[in-house]
């Protein structure tokens, strides 16, 4: 693909190890969601949960992030907005677990919130998807 300049648009390291995050974090998410299916159907009780509409939920934003992420890491047009969304709420749920005395679980969350964003939100990233998007 080129620029509005003729050149041909180069995909950010940032942006392909952005993708790469999110692809893992979505991953991780799925990860989960059939965990916690498997759990529930194995009768493990999880007051106030409900093991398989949980899972559930996370088997669809898992996915969905693992796909962006994905789409992403190959330079494609959709995907950096579900990325970026997750990465803004792992932050935001980091200051849940600071707020909770959870900070050995909040500092880790926050780190890789700030990280992905910060692959998102460089110079170079944001030029890339400027130029992707005035075509």
């Amino acid at each position: 693909m080129n620029g509005d300049d003729g050149r041909a648009l180069v995909l950010p390291p940032s942006v392909r190890w952005a993708g790469r995050l999110g692809l893992a974090e979505g991953l991780v998410g799925f990860g989960t969601g059939v965990a916690m299916i498997v759990r529930d159907l194995q009768g493990v009780d999880t007051p106030g949960l409900n093991g398989v509409a949980t899972g559930i939920w996370f088997l669809f934003f898992g996915g969905v992030v693992a796909l962006a992420g994905w789409f992403l890491s190959q330079g494609r047009r959709w995907g950096r907005g579900p990325v970026a969304m997750l990465q803004l709420f792992l932050v935001l749920v980091s200051v849940f677990m600071f707020s909770s005395g959870n900070i050995q679980a909040g500092i880790p969350t926050a780190l890789v919130g700030i990280v992905g964003l910060g692959l998102l939100f460089n110079h170079d990233a944001v030029d890339w998807s400027a130029q992707r998007h005035l075509r």
